[in-house]
């Protein structure tokens, strides 16, 4: 697994170069490249280059005590790892923290970044979930008890529900340091709620999509991309962790043809493409497919 270091922190990633399209993953609190890990082996990304990044106090990469863990900081060394792999005119994806991550990337990098695919990033209050919870404490009273009580709590979550999602969200806390666990909370839902994430995402001036799980729709959002005219897929028979049925589709030749039709489809459409059409394409594409 190959290790860099960024401004002092020990970041681990994984890449893997065969020229196509560039695409840049960034994974949510608390998770890893590993939520991104069937996207190496599918067939529908075979001949493009993919690249996913451990977060610092993440996955294999270090936390570090002299790092502030803001989505600003954040996403900067995102940038500078991008551009120490030499990768140009990429296809951002982020996951939740992640896509509020990308954001930060996309501006930064300009012409640089091709399109972003918004995988329920955050773009208001009510998209804090843990990490509200989380940010209701201080620091100290995470680390000396609240970080251990979470990941309990998060535990029994797994046993009642057994959901494919949890359950591997559940594996990446396990391995996440809990200053940056704290400290990436409080800064998400500082983003969410009093920053203006939804409307920098709206301006983005790059080809950009936000995809919801069937089973976590958020009614606001979907009235916001829909009077901006921002178009959106519907990942069917999903919920907030939708990637992790992408391992499902690794599985079935239909399900290869589903993600390659997506990501051609996605990267043909303009920006103000009717949002229904969209909606209608990703469920007739995919619910007849997934197990």
């Amino acid at each position: 697994m190959p290790f860099t270091t960024i401004d002092g922190n020990w970041l681990a990633y994984r890449v893997k170069q065969a020229g196509g399209e560039r695409f840049v993953f960034v994974h949510g609190l608390g998770c890893s490249k590993d939520s991104f890990e069937r996207c190496f082996e599918m067939d529908a990304f075979s001949g493009h280059t993919v690249a996913a990044i451990d977060l610092p106090g993440c996955g294999e990469s270090q936390g570090c005590e002299d790092f502030s863990y803001t989505m600003k900081d954040q996403a900067d060394l995102v940038v500078k790892w991008i551009k120490d792999l030499g990768l140009s005119e990429m296809i951002l994806v982020g996951h939740s923290m992640g896509g509020v991550i990308c954001q930060y990337v996309a501006e930064a990098l300009g012409r640089e970044a091709k399109a972003f695919f918004n995988l329920e990033g955050n773009l208001g209050r009510n998209d804090c979930t843990f990490s509200a919870r989380v940010a209701a404490h201080t620091e100290e009273e995470f680390e000396v008890g609240g970080f251990k009580r979470f990941k309990m709590e998060l535990k029994e979550a797994v046993q009642e529900e057994g959901s494919m999602g949890l359950r591997n969200y559940y594996q990446n806390v396990l391995k996440a340091d809990p200053r940056s666990y704290y400290l990436s909370s409080v800064s998400l839902v500082k983003e969410s709620c009093k920053g203006n994430v939804r409307e920098r995402f709206a301006s983005l001036p790059i080809k950009k999509w936000y995809v919801f799980g069937e089973r976590s729709i958020a009614l606001a959002t979907k009235q916001f991309l829909d009077k901006r005219h921002i178009p959106y897929f519907i990942v069917p028979e999903s919920g907030h962790f939708m990637i992790c049925l992408w391992g499902h589709l690794k599985k079935h030749s239909d399900g290869q043809g589903v993600v390659k039709g997506w990501i051609r489809r996605g990267l043909s459409v303009g920006l103000t493409k009717a949002c229904g059409d969209q909606i209608c394409w990703a469920r007739k594409s995919w619910i007849t497919r997934l197990v």
